[in-house]
């Protein structure tokens, strides 16, 4: 079919209003939170891409970005990725998805932890070590109504700071929508750790609740053929967060027919980076991708290396 340029921006604009409403939402959303590993975009293809990922992402890589991307896939897929990041931490992210009842599910584990920290008393004085980890256990389904990808999980996230642990559970929910007026296009909105805040113990009594990294997401990816039998993918995304200000990401995505990938990203309200590059390779039924997230702050940068399989 073909459609006139006023059928086809209609749906732009209904993405452009999402967009804004999303960042606006954030400048209400101020009271600070934790957990800080799950906002770290999960897999190198999706960092690499600045995180503009989530309209994008489908089968296993899904579990970490929009629920929503479990109802389109087939097979099993499995992914894993190992994140170089600042001294003394280390972040681990492993997925796999299936087709069941009707739909696709899948489960993950996301970690973030440390090496052995040096531990002093209060006069400079060598005492021991210590050590920190957050965990993440997820569990989700998606599948297709009307049209229209719909998917939801559960999560129980879990800190610990030496001795002392704090955790709590949190649901995440998404839609995504192939747009007819626009070929290609896919958009998506999307829910995150929308649950209750931990807190740790102290002598027997709570200490001051540590809520959830809540997030609102809506996001438009784009996929078209390109010159010498190329095909390109574009895609733009806003995140309301709590805790911080709104943030917007871009990415870009060029692939070969024989498999290889080149991929860009830039972020706008990231205090940490603005912006990325990577590669990526599939052969087969294995996919190999890495990222490099340089930082703004007066840290390492970041390698980032995820290995995939679809069966």
């Amino acid at each position: 079919p073909i459609f006139s340029p006023e059928e086809a921006v209609k749906p732009i604009r209904t993405i452009a209003f999402a967009l804004a409403t999303v960042s606006l939402a954030a400048t209400a959303w101020a009271a600070p939170s934790g957990f800080a590993f799950l906002q770290v975009p999960a897999g190198a293809r999706a960092a690499a891409m600045g995180g503009a990922y989530m309209s994008l992402a489908q089968g296993a890589e899904a579990a970490f970005w929009n629920p929503a991307g479990l109802a389109d896939f087939t097979g099993t897929q499995f992914t894993a990725t190992h994140i170089e990041t600042y001294e003394h931490l280390r972040h681990e992210q492993v997925a796999v998805a299936g087709r069941l009842f009707g739909g696709g599910m899948a489960a993950s584990l996301r970690a973030m932890y440390s090496e052995p920290i040096p531990e002093r008393d209060e006069l400079g004085n060598l005492i021991g070590s210590f050590g920190s980890h957050d965990l993440e256990f997820l569990l989700g389904y998606g599948r297709t109504i009307g049209g229209v990808a719909f998917g939801a999980s559960a999560q129980h996230v879990r800190e610990r700071i030496a001795d002392q642990a704090a955790g709590t559970w949190a649901m995440n929910a998404g839609a995504s929508w192939r747009m007819p007026a626009l070929a290609g296009a896919r958009v998506s909105l999307s829910l995150h750790q929308l649950g209750g805040s931990a807190h740790y113990t102290f002598n027997g009594a709570k200490g001051q609740p540590v809520p959830l990294p809540t997030m609102v997401a809506a996001g438009l990816a784009w996929q078209r053929p390109a010159l010498r039998g190329l095909t390109a993918r574009l895609a733009v995304e806003a995140h309301a967060t709590r805790g911080r200000a709104g943030l917007y990401a871009f990415g870009g995505e060029l692939e070969a027919p024989i498999g290889a990938s080149l991929r860009a990203g830039f972020r706008v309200g990231d205090d940490i980076a603005d912006w990325s590059v990577g590669a990526g390779w599939r052969a087969g039924v294995l996919q190999v991708d890495y990222a490099f997230v340089p930082s703004k702050l007066a840290l390492d940068d970041t390698h980032r290396f995820s290995l995939g399989a679809h069966f």
